[in-house]
């Protein structure tokens, strides 16, 4: 059984954790361990008897620490939350000959299987023997597959981080939808803490998947540093922090039957396991480089004699680990592993923004049938409010004249042939061309983790990790092609928005032995989310303006380069918003061998406060004032079909450069909050919020029943 509770009481926790302790509920699956696994078996003699009392010790071939258990009156034994490792078992009887089993391994999630039968004989004699059965997973139906040792360094994961992993998985989706459930919906535990995004569930929604696409693990996405900025990206679901394969023991994906603790989502249950010290000292230092410059430029480039974006990106780190003393203290030995990866790409891209030609800066344009109007000597059948009181034309705005002069350089690209998805109604390449230009768009990161283990003595087992990441990204949402801002020089893209991303996360985790069939495990994690959307937001061209003009309207897709504006200022490319995460996350797990039961039960509690901040109303409109010309529901109140006879659509397109040059304001916008009880309406600027805390419990209590050596029921 697996149960929840939202903001629910202490006391009403307890009571349900007692009446499944008392067993009046039974759950589904039997448990598993979040960053361990299980050994368990059965010690018979060669009729077939169970052997009471038998000694069993378990060896780590890493650490070369023992674990000791004995058998229960039916035979039975368990040994849980094992760390994953290779082991030697070793089962010993007065009577019997001491049998060894060797090299098992233990993975994350897993329970092997280990029956015994020892020989008679002295005790003092030692047989090698081999279990049967110990590849099939007879305690629990769970669907899903483990990645370690060779496999995480051989495997090709993008980026390195062992979270690409998730798509060899059976039932996971290239999108990361996992058995019919939706791509956010999956579960990420790393050393036993929750490192699970509570604003996304995926990390693909604002901020770049981890097991993204070829730039190093850093998606595209999220207004990223691909040809064009959107705000999602690709790649498959991660956890918040990442995880490099050089940094990883095991990972593992659990896609259906997961067991009765994994009750609070419908996904996948990823378990992933930091590596560990071993009794020798081991390291490595690497680097991935990668350069672009000896690779061919596009056709569209070498037209336009643009240069091919130099570029070059480099991975590297070290990692070390072994005991930190080589001595015994406070019961035993302390092991530790760490490892730092650094990313560093000085990207570039061809960007190519719309421009205003020569002659439509002069208040001149052109028809595709070659005839030319001057505004200022023509009239073009425009509404009364563009011509003066005379009734006389009155030409190209001056104010739209002098910021198009000023901070639009001419166009280098008649056939705007990087504009891609842009189409016809805003570049006819003879009245609005390209101005194609190589834009820096540079990206680095650096990770670093660090993890100690410590036995005080051979029952308590205490563990701890730390993770740290920090992630600085340039994006193309908003870019400068004029020189507006300080800093920046006409004629040479600069980016405008940045996307930083700030996250850390610390686990612990102590395990008990507190009788020879009981066992407590006892996990806290915190996990830090910090992201943050950074432009220059809309501040006007020119002095007086009151707000920022939008020549041609507010654009409606990702392609924020098609706008007559020196700088874009379009909501979906230059809205601002920040989240900062903080979730405490307390579970415990006891588990109970009684007879030929193998009893589990716990709890967890979830702690999330989150406090998010963002400067548009989610849709089309932003907190800074915008003045759209000539956008496509305003521009009617242009009308040049006397003067230019061709398609429909080619109509409204003039009308729609006319309305721009004349500078009819025809559509305006800003987004405006509200506060308090009565809801009282702000001045414009001040961002909206929001902050909230979510307790969460949930407990589960599950029984696997051996039956007999042929049967095992789990509920």
């Amino acid at each position: 059984m697996a149960g929840e509770m939202r903001r629910g009481s202490l006391p009403a926790y307890a009571l349900v954790v007692l009446c499944l302790i008392l067993g009046i509920s039974t759950a589904p699956l039997f448990a598993q361990s979040i960053a361990t696994g299980t050994i368990v078996g059965t010690v018979t003699d060669p009729s077939g008897a169970v052997v009471p009392g038998a000694d069993i010790a378990i060896t780590d071939k890493t650490t070369n620490a023992v674990s000791r258990t004995a058998s229960n009156k039916d035979g039975h034994y368990a040994f849980v939350n094992v760390p994953p490792s290779s082991y030697d078992i070793k089962i010993s009887k007065s009577g019997f000959q001491t049998a060894l089993v060797r090299d098992q391994v233990v993975q994350v999630g897993q329970a092997l299987t280990e029956d015994v039968s020892l020989p008679l004989g002295s005790v003092t004699q030692e047989v090698t023997v081999e279990t049967t059965g110990t590849e099939l997973q007879t305690l629990n139906s769970t669907v899903g597959n483990t990645v370690s040792g060779v496999a995480l360094a051989s495997l090709p994961s993008i980026g390195g981080d062992v979270s690409t992993f998730m798509e060899l998985q059976p039932g996971v989706a290239p999108n990361g939808a996992v058995a019919g459930a939706a791509q956010d919906q999956s579960t990420f535990q790393l050393d036993g803490g929750n490192n699970t995004s509570d604003m996304d569930g995926s990390m693909r929604t604002y901020t770049p998947s981890f097991g993204g696409d070829a730039t190093g693990g850093i998606g595209a996405g999220a207004g990223g540093s691909g040809l064009r900025g959107g705000n999602t990206t690709g790649g498959v679901p991660t956890g918040v922090m990442p995880t490099p394969s050089d940094s990883i023991e095991e990972f593992k994906v659990n896609t259906a039957n997961q067991t009765a603790d994994f009750n609070s989502s419908a996904g996948a249950q990823v378990q992933v396991v930091t590596k560990r010290g071993t009794n020798a000292y081991h390291g490595t230092v690497y680097e991935y480089y990668l350069d672009n410059n000896f690779n061919a430029n596009t056709w569209q480039n070498n037209l336009t004699g643009t240069k091919i974006p130099s570029y070059h990106y480099s991975r590297f780190g070290a990692a070390f680990g072994g005991p930190l003393v080589n001595k015994d203290v406070l019961g035993g030995k302390t092991y530790f592993f760490a490892n730092y990866q650094g990313f560093r790409w000085n990207n570039a891209i061809t960007y190519e923004a719309a421009v205003p030609s020569q002659n439509m800066r002069n208040g001149i344009i052109t028809f595709a049938d070659g005839k030319q109007y001057n505004l200022a000597t023509n009239d073009p059948r425009a509404a009364t409010d563009a011509k003066d009181a005379s009734g006389n034309p009155i030409g190209i705005n001056p104010l739209v004249q002098q910021f198009w002069n000023k901070y639009e350089p001419l166009p280098n690209d008649p056939g705007c042939g990087a504009l891609l998805g842009v189409s016809s109604n805003r570049c006819d390449g003879v009245n609005v061309q390209g101005y194609k230009a190589n834009l820096a768009v540079p990206q680095s990161d650096n990770f670093g983790v660090i993890r100690l283990d410590h036995d005080f003595g051979a029952k308590w087992h205490f563990n701890t990790s730390y993770r740290y990441y920090k992630l600085t990204r340039a994006t193309n949402d908003q870019v400068d092609i004029g020189g507006f801002f300080s800093g920046d020089t006409l004629g040479t893209p600069a980016s405008l928005a940045s996307r930083p991303q700030v996250p850390w996360y610390v686990v612990a985790g102590l395990t008990t032995n507190l009788t020879s069939n009981t066992t407590n495990d006892l996990h806290y994690s915190f996990l830090r989310n910090w992201w943050q959307w950074g432009t220059h937001n809309a501040p006007p061209q020119l002095a007086g303006l009151g707000a920022a003009l939008e020549p041609m309207g507010e654009a409606n897709s990702p392609n924020q380069g098609d706008v007559l504006a020196p700088y874009n200022v379009n909501t979906q490319q230059i809205r601002t918003r920040f989240w900062d995460g903080k979730d405490h996350y307390l579970r415990d797990d006891i588990t109970m061998l009684h007879g030929n039961h193998l009893f589990s039960f716990g709890g967890a509690y979830q702690h999330n406060f989150n406090f998010h901040q963002r400067t548009d109303n989610g849709g089309g409109i932003n907190f800074t004032p915008t003045y759209q010309l000539g956008d496509t529901n305003g521009a009617n109140k242009i009308n040049v079909s006397a003067l230019y006879q061709g398609g429909n659509s080619s109509v409204r397109q003039y009308d729609r450069y006319i309305a721009a040059m004349l500078g009819l304001v025809t559509d305006s916008q800003v987004a405006l909050t509200r506060t308090g009880q009565n809801l009282t309406l702000n001045p414009p600027l001040p961002a909206a919020f929001d902050q909230s805390t979510i307790p969460y419990y949930s407990v589960y209590f599950s029984d696997s029943w051996h039956v007999k050596p042929s049967l095992t029921v789990t509920y």
